[in-house]
């Protein structure tokens, strides 16, 4: 891959022209907590009590094991069991087995923007993986050998949107925009109102920013969260064209339904944020701004408290930027038939959506907060009651759960005058189908430590489990 741009960096000298982005594609692997354990690098919770009372095992396991945990419970624990998913709408590989089992022991990515890149990499990791040395690999067969060395759990296939609406998910909101400035990254600093450079600590494990403590092996890797998030486009389209008079200012404006749409967001779908164009996505030089703030923070007369951005990156309405993520995903699914917009009710046969990625040095601190403290919390941003009422800002609407206890979901729109206007019943539009916790490790520790006998004897823990048993 380096040969692929040094060659193109020096074709461009040549021809004195800046050298054009290459199309190279990328092959990635993470493991969750079971899948590290195969490979002799974590210890799982009902050995630990056992390892560290082992005169030998426990100085290796204080200073080995990685740290995480809600990591190591694995999101179907953590969010099953503390009531944001339901279970019934989770796909089935996803959900342990009878035997409390998982099935995922990790992910294998494979990206590219040519799709003749993308199968030739997907056959080279099923040849490596799954075929039976020395056979050719069939391409309509995922397992040739008898023994192969991972099991196909699952394959989700991400797909860029057609036209117009490349870059932008299903609900035609441009994405991918606003990703943090990272402190000695990027090249660009922060200018205006744009929120400070984040410490890389934040994202990479054993950088400045990170508090967890984590084992030396465990540097420059990061935390992937995976979500496959099912999205209700007709319904979503249906409930912003009914209700579009409740947002301030609608009745003069061509789409009053896309003003609404970009009210619940913070931004309009060509990226105009609302904080600096609350009426018109007009102004090309605004269409993936970031020179915001929400200020004055103590009204909202141009984004809403609730709007999407603003739960998930409060700017303004905070004086510190702790939970910062690193967002990368893609559409999967087809476009919304002629059937399916006239029905204004989404097919079970036709189900499209988002596989949702990020990175972060501490999932708790990361995605957990800000999904469930952040953007399931009505009362969040905080201080905000003397402006919207007792029933605090509302509910995120794209992305906000709520737990049995909660109240219903609702979202405080303003006024014309930008104070407490009508508070808006919600329906929800993305169903949670699953998903897991993950590990990046870096290079390094996939050729060192997690390759060959692992970090931890897994003779002497076979021992303490037989002496304990």
């Amino acid at each position: 891959m380096s040969e692929t741009i040094k060659a193109a960096k020096k074709e461009a000298e040549q021809a004195k022209k800046s050298a054009r982005l290459q199309a190279l594609p990328g092959i990635n692997i993470a493991f969750t907590s079971t899948g590290l354990e195969a490979l002799g690098a974590f210890v799982n919770v009902r050995d630990q009590e056992l390892v560290k009372r082992d005169r030998k095992l426990s100085p290796i396991f204080r200073k080995q094991q990685l740290r995480g945990g809600l990591f190591e419970k694995g999101m179907f624990s953590d969010l099953v069991g503390e009531g944001w998913d339901n279970p019934q709408e989770l796909r089935k590989e996803y959900q342990p087995t009878s035997d409390q089992e998982r099935l995922i022991d990790g992910v294998i990515m494979v990206t590219s923007s040519l799709k003749s890149d993308l199968d030739a990499r997907v056959s080279e990791v099923k040849q490596h993986f799954l075929a039976e040395e020395g056979v050719p690999l069939n391409p309509d067969t995922y397992v040739i050998s008898r023994d192969p060395s991972i099991e196909l759990t699952l394959v989700r296939e991400g797909k860029v949107r057609p036209g117009l609406n490349k870059g932008k998910e299903h609900f035609g909101f441009k994405d991918g925009i606003s990703q943090p400035i990272i402190e000695g990254w990027d090249e660009r600093q922060p200018q205006g109102k744009e929120p400070k450079a984040a410490k890389p600590g934040l994202i990479l494990c054993g950088h400045e920013g990170d508090k967890q403590a984590q084992p030396a092996w465990a540097k420059d890797g990061s935390f992937l969260v995976f979500r496959d998030l099912q999205q209700l486009v007709p319904e979503f389209d249906t409930f912003m064209e009914e209700n579009a008079h409740l947002a301030p200012f609608t009745q003069d404006h061509p789409k009053p339904g896309e003003k609404l749409a970009a009210h619940l967001m913070g931004r309009w779908k060509n990226g105009t944020p609302v904080d600096e164009s609350p009426h018109d996505d007009s102004d090309s030089n605004l269409f993936s701004s970031n020179n915001f703030d929400y200020h004055p923070i103590n009204e909202h007369k141009k984004c809403p408290f609730a709007a999407h951005t603003r739960k998930m990156r409060p700017r303004g309405d905070m004086n510190h930027d702790h939970a910062v993520i690193w967002r990368r995903g893609i559409p999967y699914g087809e476009e919304v038939t002629a059937e399916e917009a006239a029905d204004r009710k989404s097919a079970a046969d036709k189900e499209r959506g988002l596989l949702f990625v990020c990175y972060q040095s501490d999932i708790r601190n990361g995605y957990n907060f800000l999904t469930t403290r952040w953007a399931s919390n009505h009362h969040f941003p905080d201080d905000k009651t003397h402006v919207v009422g007792e029933h605090g800002p509302g509910i995120d609407a794209i992305v906000g759960q709520r737990l049995e206890h909660h109240p219903p979901r609702s979202f405080g729109l303003p006024d014309h005058n930008g104070t407490s206007g009508d508070r808006m019943p919600l329906e929800s539009w993305v169903v949670q189908r699953g998903g897991d916790y993950f590990f990046v490790p870096s290079i390094s520790a996939l050729r060192k430590e997690l390759t060959g006998p692992g970090i931890f004897d897994q003779a002497a823990l076979e021992r303490l489990r037989e002496e304990n048993a």
